[in-house]
């Protein structure tokens, strides 16, 4: 055989895998899901080829669901319950000693729900594999080439589609389903904030109530039966995070579902440049919160951070110091970038040199403080992280660190002290509406306040759409 025609074999070859493979994404999106009946109602399992792995369970029946990414096969598991009886789910989980005993049965029955989905996928594609391995086969015969072709290539598609799935299964077998525990949790317009309110009972639930989840359908078990089980030390507060609106006064009605009665802590660039003309937003951003804690960002100017210290919100300087804010010791640094007047010589980004200074003189500020306050306010995701650094490596109490800057959400974390981006609440800005996410946090505080937990929310500003990833953190001992 030449050179050429070998190369060109080994072109076929992978002209029939590759067809062979799209026949089995093609047949495990056209199968239809895998629904079984369980003790409290009726489940419907689907799989199918995703760009990441994904675990997705969700309740038509309230429009909310719960979501976590716990291996890396390129599957979309997702459940949807087409009855539940929720009577029943609370009976399960209120009868005793034997109370264990029933919600471990459930969670036999929704994983052989699930395991019958994962069967019913892997048959799926290996007959769409099978189906595009011959077709490829007849292709080639159709152009000339012998007839043998139609058996090799129909092995060459059954042979493809075998490995893809023992690739897929060997994934799933190293999942880590200990995510399910702390999954994104979405729901469509007004039903964010119901949800919300409900996974707050989570949060609460007795540690070996959680603990007793760690396989695949521990996420849905929390939602069924936190309402009944017992709980530890509840959250005393609710404060909301929120920075980088950038003048974009259309989400605030969206922000003030959440924050109306609630300290609100907003770290920074309210404005694109702080002039004059974007102060129209500080009337609706003082009203929402009780109160709301304030310090600038790059984008802002000593005018627009006056303006809102004239309707009432307290706006911290480092010379401000150390204030009572609903009974938290609060700081703040205002940005080194704020400066007064309009457009003209507004520089948005430190340089090299002067982000070296800035981190230097926020961590000395920080140290000169006449006591340590519990949460402290700086724009910069850098500059706080800095910070964040600097306070873990001190023997004193724990330290919150509130920041933005970067339209990311984070949670970063050094030991005892925690650094909380809640993203940008103004979508990034009017000019980006329907491009990104309008996002903010909720932190839950103990008595003592200490983060307990935190619900990073993003909601789509044009069709109220969000999700809500909470993070719980280890109890204070």
């Amino acid at each position: 055989m030449t050179r050429r025609a070998l190369l060109f074999t080994v072109a076929l070859v992978l002209g029939c895998a590759a067809l062979s493979l799209a026949g089995s994404i093609v047949a495990v999106r056209a199968g239809g899901p895998a629904e079984t009946s369980f003790t409290l109602g009726r489940v419907e399992t689907r799989v199918g080829p995703a760009s990441s792995g994904r675990f997705d369970a969700y309740v038509p029946i309230v429009d909310w669901g719960v979501r976590a990414r716990p291996y890396r096969a390129p599957l979309a598991v997702d459940l949807q319950f087409r009855s539940l009886d929720r009577a029943a789910a609370l009976a399960a989980v209120r009868s005793g000693p034997a109370a264990q005993q029933n919600v471990r049965l459930l969670e036999r029955e929704l994983r052989a729900s699930v395991d019958a989905g994962f069967r019913r996928a892997a048959l799926a594609a290996l007959v769409g594999g099978i189906v595009g391995g011959f077709l490829a086969g007849a292709i080639a015969v159709a152009f000339g080439r012998r007839r043998r072709w139609l058996p090799t290539a129909t092995v060459v598609g059954l042979v493809t589609s075998a490995s893809t799935v023992l690739l897929a299964g060997l994934t799933l077998v190293h999942a880590d389903w200990s995510t399910l525990r702390q999954p994104t949790f979405y729901a469509h317009g007004s039903e964010l904030p119901k949800l919300l309110s409900f996974s707050d009972q989570i949060l609460t639930a007795g540690e070996t109530y959680t603990d007793s989840y760690d396989r695949a359908v521990a996420g849905l078990e929390n939602l069924i039966s936190a309402t009944e089980r017992p709980r530890s030390a509840p959250p005393v507060k609710t404060v909301v995070v929120a920075s980088d609106l950038h003048s974009n006064g259309f989400v605030l009605p969206v922000l003030a579902q959440y924050s109306t009665g609630k300290p609100v802590f907003f770290v920074g660039d309210f404005a694109e440049l702080g002039t004059k003309l974007e102060e129209g937003v500080v009337p609706a951003v003082a009203r929402l919160g009780s109160p709301v804690v304030a310090v600038s960002g790059n984008h802002d100017s000593g005018t627009l951070m006056r303006a809102l210290a004239r309707h009432g919100v307290i706006v911290l300087t480092r010379s401000r110091g150390v204030v009572e804010v609903d009974g938290m010791a609060v700081a703040g640094f205002e940005d080194p970038l704020e400066r007064d007047g309009g457009v003209a010589g507004h520089v948005l980004k430190l340089r090299v040199g002067e982000k070296v200074s800035a981190q230097e003189e926020l961590i000395a500020w920080f140290d000169a403080l006449p006591r340590r306050p519990q949460i402290v306010l700086v724009h910069q995701y850098g500059l706080a992280h800095a910070l964040l650094d600097h306070a873990a490596g001190q023997d004193a109490a724990p330290l919150l660190i509130l920041t933005g800057h970067d339209h990311r959400q984070h949670i970063d974390q050094r030991g005892d002290d925690i650094l909380v981006d809640g993203g940008t609440v103004g979508a990034g800005g009017p000019f980006a509406i329907g491009e990104s996410p309008a996002g903010f946090a909720l932190l839950h505080l103990t008595a003592a306040n200490r983060l307990q937990a935190a619900d990073l929310v993003q909601v789509e500003p044009l069709s109220g759409e969000g999700s809500a990833r909470r993070v719980v953190f280890d109890p204070v001992r």
